[in-house]
């Protein structure tokens, strides 16, 4: 009997929200009910007037006023019904006790509308006998489609009348009477039938409709949390790269005065040092301090970029003096290595509104990774030229081991380093593709990375065609501050 009860009531289903589903199929009965029993009045008070005819008026006043009481009261279960339940999910034993509550409104409202045929059958009186059992017969479908939303309120409200149907014609000696008692009992299934259909959809319905909200909530609340997260991160990042780029004077000042003491010492500018291991020691400072200063210029550069506040100063830069100059630094250790260093530039190698130390350190960065992981014999190429579309290439070819395509836009990456790169100690941090990257994006340019492995790699910045000085000549000395590099 439970289990009858929980599937008529919508339970059936191992859905851990069907006491939502249930609830939502009490709010559509609840609605009937307003709206239903309202207009019933005017119906009721008819009614209580035709068989004023035959039947006597005091069992007519009471029966009227019994089932106004009762209509109001299911019109007010309504009200308190949807004022508890519209805003907000009820708990399992909420739905229970409001299931209960109906249910009894549904049968005391179904067995007094019943009465009516028991009250006011008339012996003899075949009118008015005739127009009570159509008047039953024509109030079984609305009753039923009124509960439909609620099963348990259609068995109810449809045993109640049938039951009243059959006390009244079945006492009667008439066998056309058992016959139209007969008919309607299979007019109720009938109908029965039907509410069953309309509720299984209605509950198939709110079941999807439950799904969609939950899966709405769900994404959500899954947003917020990313959005957040990725504030969170955001401001994470702008406070470390403020911070760095405020540290800038407070580390690089005393690493400064450490190098510069150190040399001192090592060149002994004041006199000998009196022993051989004070003098490598103070060398062995002196180096330490440079790469420490080189590595804290890095990482400082990268964060004044990724702040946006990386400035930088445009003038007119002449391209072979600063391949001079690069080549120059790299070039003890390319020898030492077997490499060559070939030059491919343009014939007439235009100057370029730029920044020079910008230039100077891409074109450095390029040629130390080259140099670095290229093998011995072999060419390493600096690349000076146009591009088909008017903009201009500064950049680096070797013929080293190549990166795997999978690890090119790692590489790029801040603090990140390809197979090649991991497998050499003291290789570097990862920062100089990333600097590069920021650096030609400051210039309203880009970075292109591209690699074979077995083959080399071409490492190039493509600066747009406002960066080319013509005969025309520019503007010199313009200072820009750098784009925010995510």
């Amino acid at each position: 009997m439970l289990k009858l009860w929980k599937l008529l009531a919508g339970h059936g289903s191992a859905d851990d929200q069907r006491h939502e589903v249930v609830q939502q199929l009490l709010s559509e009965l609840a609605t009937a009910h307003k709206s239903g029993y309202r207009l019933n009045l005017i119906s009721i008070c008819i009614i209580s007037a035709v068989f004023a005819v035959w039947v006597d008026w005091p069992i007519i006043v009471a029966w009227l006023a019994v089932i106004l009481l009762v209509q109001w009261a299911n019109v007010q279960n309504a009200v308190r019904y949807h004022a508890v339940s519209d805003n907000r999910v009820l708990s399992q034993s909420e739905v229970n006790q409001w299931e209960k509550r109906f249910f009894s409104y549904v049968a005391v409202y179904s067995l007094v509308w019943g009465s009516l045929i028991i009250l006011f059958w008339v012996d003899g009186a075949h009118d008015n006998n005739l127009f009570l059992i159509a008047l039953m017969a024509i109030t079984i479908t609305p009753t039923v489609l009124l509960n439909s939303a609620y099963l348990p309120g259609v068995v109810v409200s449809t045993a109640m009348l049938t039951l009243c149907f059959l006390i009244s014609v079945l006492s009667q000696p008439d066998p056309l009477m058992w016959a139209g008692g007969g008919a309607f009992c299979l007019f109720s299934a009938s109908m029965m039938s039907y509410a069953f259909r309309l509720n299984r959809k209605a509950r198939d319905t709110i079941g999807l409709s439950l799904e969609k909200t939950h899966l709405i909530n769900a994404l959500s609340k899954a947003k917020k949390i990313s959005d957040d997260a990725r504030a969170h991160a955001e401001e994470a990042n702008r406070a470390k790269s403020q911070f760095l780029a405020n540290m800038s004077h407070e580390l690089r000042t005393p690493l400064n005065a450490i190098i510069g003491f150190s040399e001192v010492m090592h060149q002994g500018v004041f006199g000998a040092l009196g022993n051989d291991r004070y003098h490598q020691y103070a060398s062995d400072i002196h180096e330490s301090g440079q790469h420490l200063l080189e590595l804290i210029n890095d990482v400082l550069d990268l964060s004044k970029i990724e702040a946006g506040q990386f400035s930088i100063f445009v003038e007119r830069v002449e391209l072979t003096s600063i391949a001079d100059d690069c080549q120059r630094l790299v070039e003890l250790r390319a020898d030492e290595n077997g490499i060559t260093i070939n030059r491919d530039f343009e014939q007439d190698l235009p100057d370029l509104m730029a920044d020079e130390r910008a230039i100077r350190q891409i074109w450095l960065n390029f040629l130390t990774n080259a140099v670095k992981f290229s093998p011995a014999g072999s060419t390493v190429h600096m690349i000076a030229k146009y591009a088909d579309d008017g903009s201009f290439i500064i950049g680096v070819h070797d013929e080293g081991p190549g990166i795997p395509e999978n690890e090119l836009s790692l590489v790029i990456e801040t603090f990140q380093q390809g197979t090649e790169g991991r497998s050499q100690p003291g290789s570097g941090t990862g920062l100089g593709l990333a600097i590069v990257k920021g650096l030609a994006e400051a210039h309203g340019g880009k970075f292109v990375l591209e690699s074979e492995v077995g083959v080399g790699t071409q490492a190039n910045v493509v600066l747009p065609a406002s960066c080319i000085v013509h005969e025309t000549g520019a503007p010199v000395g313009l200072r820009r501050t750098a784009v925010a590099y995510p």
